[in-house]
């Protein structure tokens, strides 16, 4: 199965996550080399939800939120501020 290129709604879902992922990072003080350990993926995968450019999986979501202390729900709601 290949993968199709995202279209404007995921890729505008995708770029605002990344956006929220860095921010929560960045107030805790985390480098991405942290986030990434403490998570179980690797740097460059945080660099790329960071940059909006892949996708992610709840599995990793789920383990991203747990890092920043939060459920996931609070991870996904992408108007929050912090």
């Amino acid at each position: 199965m290949s993968r199709r290129p995202p279209g404007e709604a995921e890729a505008a879902f995708l770029i605002a996550l990344g956006k929220r992922v860095r921010l929560l990072r960045l107030i805790r003080e985390l480098t991405q080399d942290e986030l990434a350990q403490a998570a179980g993926i690797s740097r460059s995968f945080v660099s790329m939800i960071e940059h909006g450019t892949h996708g992610v999986d709840v599995v990793r979501l789920w383990r991203l939120a747990a890092v920043f202390g939060m459920p996931l729900i609070e991870l996904l709601d992408l108007h929050r501020e912090s």
